[in-house]
């Protein structure tokens, strides 16, 4: 009986723990949407900079962002002259949209910067739709694969066959579930956020200078050592501070 008992107590834990945990959630999801509707009313009544505020708190705070969102930041921002970070707002909007207007407004704000990067092919078109819907494909194929599972028991168990030729395609399913769950479709890029950003040879102060960069030009990224970000500048391996980039999140 006393077992039960601290059994019956530890139950009641958990539910008063997962209560206040869903309690706090929603709590925070409706601050957010608070935020956000006052946002919005800000920047209809065109107080662009409080608005923005706001706007970037959602942002960076509550990782919030919708197509809408990320527009009106983008447009603040290139009235500001802040055109880096218009167009790394307008960058998040195409990568959650396919948009060809974004495609549009960001080859033309680019040019007129003469920055690099922003340059699209069908191919950059199809990493992105893979990228966006990474995580259907996982489970796509996991379904496949437990399918499969429950296939080869039936038929090694009931029909007492070995389907040495479905083994090996399960194994191909599972190695192709882990390379979708554990590696990018798509490469990562980022946006170079402040002027006279040195991109350097190495990862160090004391590497050769390959370029002293303006704001605005958006790097292939290939990895990181320690404060630099490896990256890939006019076709060779360069490495520049992660303070000097901001990475770009879809």
């Amino acid at each position: 009986m006393k077992i039960q008992n601290q059994f019956r107590k530890i139950i009641l834990l958990f539910e008063l723990l997962f209560i206040s945990v869903l309690w706090g959630a929603n709590s925070y999801a409706q601050s957010a949407e608070n935020s956000l509707a006052q946002a919005d009313s800000l920047f209809a009544d065109q107080q662009y900079t409080e608005s923005f505020k706001l706007y970037e708190q959602l942002y960076t705070e509550a990782n919030m962002a919708s197509p809408a969102m990320l527009l009106k930041m983008a447009f603040i921002q290139e009235g500001l002259n802040e055109y880096s970070e218009a167009l790394y707002y307008l960058s998040e909007y195409y990568l959650m949209t396919s948009d060809d207007a974004a495609v549009a407004k960001i080859s033309k704000l680019s040019s007129e910067h003469n920055l690099r990067g922003y340059e699209f092919t069908d191919f950059d078109l199809i990493q992105t739709f893979f990228k966006k819907n990474q995580y259907v494909f996982i489970y796509v194929i996991l379904a496949l694969a437990l399918v499969g599972l429950a296939y080869f028991v039936f038929r090694r168990n009931k029909i007492k066959e070995k389907p040495y030729g479905f083994g090996i395609t399960y194994v191909l399913l599972l190695a192709l579930l882990f390379y979708l769950s554990n590696f990018p479709l798509a490469p990562e890029h980022a946006i170079i956020t402040d002027s006279n950003t040195y991109i350097m040879t190495g990862p160090s102060a004391g590497a050769e200078v390959l370029r002293v960069s303006e704001k605005g030009h958006k790097v292939k990224v290939a990895g990181q050592e320690d404060v630099w970000t490896k990256i890939e500048w006019n076709g060779e391996t360069a490495f520049v501070r992660e303070d000097n980039l901001r990475l770009l999140k879809q």
